[in-house]
């Protein structure tokens, strides 16, 4: 589970600011990706008195709540108010511009954002909207509360995480790109609306670690490349529930076996490359020590060597992992 003393510092989206004169033409209804927002002036008659009822899947407010308003050099509005998640109360925010709005739910630049549009009001329906997501986020609570999810890639398990409260959260991941070898402790932080896992993982040339991004709105999670998203990513979503040991078992196999595949496919067409690339024009080899600056970039976390054929005719490629772990198991000696 996640402790309470955690949910009071990690799920600030952004920071609250000043009320200001808001240019808004209110009321405003929008509605988008499952989520339905109506801004109003309230029950008062100023016009800085704007309240915010959003209703989501797995987030929203407990009926209508005041926001600050503060209104952007661009012309835009933006609306901090409070919402309700899976870990408790946290502050959003709402940008208005034109006919249409963006409800940031991400901390990287153009991530996790719901994009909604102005329409026509239909009051009968907020009350139903706002059951719908008050089961909805207490739903939620409850399963973070437990904290055991399922991490899924294109439907598939490839792997498991474990909230404990106070205690470092437990990791097991297995797919064709990384693997932890068995369930590991690992570090956690947050930023705005985000969890943020790092823990040991192989491969692992330096030491250096993996890392998901869990957005606890969405309960989806990137394994990120850099700070801002590349669509090379890989993607999750977070399921509720653990695997049996049968099937955790069965996940690792078929990781191991489609990393073992894929290096094999890769290294072998790499090293007929540098097999190519390393004849001299008297039909000798070019020393791997020569070429290394150029090529060792592209052979991280093996030992290569470059010799001369038994044929004579060409360069023959010697590879093998300078420490054998996930995705570095390939030995072998490739031949022009």
């Amino acid at each position: 589970m996640v402790s309470i003393s955690m949910i009071r510092v990690i799920m600030f989206w952004i920071f609250a600011c000043s009320v200001g004169t808001p240019g808004l033409d209110l009321p405003l209804v929008l509605r988008g990706d499952d989520v339905v927002v109506e801004v109003t002036n309230g029950d008062g008659c100023k016009r800085s008195d704007v309240r915010v009822g959003l209703w989501g899947q797995r987030f929203g407010t407990l009926g209508h709540t005041l926001a600050d308003v503060v209104e952007d050099e661009d012309g835009s509005t933006w609306l901090h108010f409070r919402v309700q998640t899976g870990l408790g109360e946290a502050i959003a925010a709402l940008r208005v511009q034109g006919n249409g709005a963006v409800l940031p739910l991400g901390v990287r630049p153009g991530e996790n954002e719901i994009h909604l549009s102005v329409v026509e009001a239909h009051p009968e329906e907020w009350s139903t909207l706002a059951a719908r997501t008050a089961e909805t986020v207490e739903a939620e609570q409850r399963l973070w509360e437990n904290g055991a999810f399922v991490i899924r890639s294109d439907g598939e398990p490839v792997g498991e995480i474990q909230f404990r409260g106070d205690r470092s959260p437990i990791v097991n991941v297995a797919d064709a790109w990384w693997l932890t070898p068995r369930p590991v402790e690992a570090e956690l932080s947050s930023e705005g609306a985000e969890l943020i896992v790092t823990f040991d993982v192989e491969p692992s040339f330096q030491g250096e670690g993996a890392q998901l991004r869990i957005n606890v709105p969405t309960r989806t999670a990137v394994a990120p490349l850099g700070p801002v998203p590349v669509p090379e990513e890989r993607q999750f979503t977070l399921v509720p529930g653990q695997l049996s040991g049968q099937d955790r078992a069965q996940m690792q196999r078929d990781a191991i076996e489609r990393a073992d595949r894929l290096e094999q496919q890769y290294v072998e067409e790499l090293a007929r490359r540098l097999s190519a690339a390393a004849v001299l024009p008297e039909g000798k080899c070019t020393p791997w020590e020569v070429i290394e600056a150029e090529w060792g970039v592209m052979f991280p976390g093996y030992a290569v060597d470059v010799l001369e054929s038994e044929s004579g005719s060409g360069c023959s490629v010697g590879i093998e992992p300078i420490r054998v772990q996930h995705g570095r198991r390939y030995r072998g000696v490739v031949i022009p």
